[in-house]
């Protein structure tokens, strides 16, 4: 529901070791749903991790924090809690963890009624939880899942799973820096060329809140090119970008996940998706000059629009992602869908068109 300060002042200018890495988790001692959630949700979710990227978690009680340190990324996930009831003292110790530097994530429990519906109280979690987590430096990881067993809003382990990438490794693509004066070139003509446009899409994203934790965590774009891409570097503030917040990619390999760019930090996450959309959508003779992906609480969660949300979820910063972004759009014959749980992805030619959708689709009565 919102994202960790700490987040944004990382240093991304390169893919982190697992080593510099550290997981934990604490279990709320006042949840009963607590040895259910280690079981359910926390395990699984690093039983993925240490499958995929050689993640190792340690345990940590309640009350104690870990060590602070300087060279490496501390990840918390904590719970399961109710955002909404939180004591102060529970509220003590998130603050304190996020103080260590730790970034703190944690699994909602609301309770649900009689009849298994939302409570009354739920609709207030929209704005006093992002209140909350800004307050505490912590990441309240988006309930979507609905467990009749436990008659709770909750969370589920992809979601924890999700989250502590994004919260620590951030890319799953192997980077690699190029130095090339003639990159170098490319890249100063990109910014130079799109400089006008950025700073439309900035306004854009400003003007309809075209985020849903942070401008600075959520969402992409890529220009696209003949034979190479010009797309925002990770952790870029969507509301205030510039030309300096991309980079130039001048090729990837979806075989071994990899890419090549020059730019000062990493391309965004999203960038494999996106290179393996464009690139296919370019075989099949209608490549888009521009792809932005942006969030929406309504359109990602609320009613509208649901015959254009992905049948599955689908996991972001992969190749393989592109070619099922290819597949919706042909399904839907759409320029643009929602995917599952996550957000929009909109394909086109200029900032202009994409304004011009904004307006039509997004903004209700458009």
């Amino acid at each position: 529901m919102t994202s960790t300060g700490n987040l944004q002042a990382n240093d991304y200018r390169y893919k982190r070791d697992i080593s510099e890495l550290r997981y934990f988790y604490v279990l709320n001692p006042a949840s009963p749903h607590s040895g259910w959630a280690l079981r359910e949700i926390i395990q699984p979710a690093f039983r993925a991790l240490h499958a995929e990227y050689g993640v190792t978690v340690q345990p940590l009680a309640y009350g104690d924090v870990p060590e602070h340190r300087a060279d490496g990324v501390t990840y918390v996930v904590y719970g399961p809690t109710n955002p909404l009831t939180m004591p102060v003292d529970e509220q003590g110790y998130l603050a304190a963890l996020a103080a260590t530097g730790a970034r703190t994530n944690i699994i909602s429990a609301y309770p649900l009624t009689e009849t298994n519906e939302d409570r009354p109280d739920y609709a207030r979690a929209g704005t006093w939880v992002p209140e909350l987590c800004d307050l505490l430096d912590i990441n309240a990881i988006f309930p979507d899942e609905v467990d009749l067993s436990r008659g709770i809003r909750t969370n589920t382990w992809q979601d924890v799973y999700v989250n502590a990438i994004g919260e620590t490794i951030r890319v799953k693509y192997q980077p690699t820096q190029s130095a090339d004066p003639g990159d170098r070139a490319v890249l100063h003509r990109l910014r130079h060329e799109h400089d006008a446009e950025i700073a439309e899409l900035a306004r854009v994203h400003r003007d309809h809140h075209l985020w849903q934790r942070k401008p600075y965590t959520d969402g992409s774009i890529m220009f696209t090119h003949d034979g190479h891409w010009f797309a925002s570097q990770t952790v870029t503030d969507k509301s205030r970008m510039t030309a300096d917040d991309f980079d130039l990619i001048t090729s990837f390999d979806e075989g071994t996940a990899s890419l090549t760019y020059t730019g000062p930090r990493l391309p965004s996450s999203d960038a494999p998706e996106f290179l393996m959309l464009s690139s296919v959508l370019g075989m099949h003779g209608r490549r888009p000059r521009l792809i932005v992906h942006f969030h929406h609480r309504e359109l990602t969660r609320g009613p509208r629009y649901r015959e254009l949300v992905t049948d599955a979820r689908i996991e972001g910063g992969r190749f393989s992602a592109g070619r099922l972004f290819y597949r919706e759009l042909c399904q839907k014959q759409t320029d643009w869908f929602i995917i599952r749980e996550h957000g929009m992805v909109w394909t086109g030619d200029s900032v202009a068109q994409f304004e011009e959708f904004v307006h039509r689709v997004v903004v209700p009565g458009g």
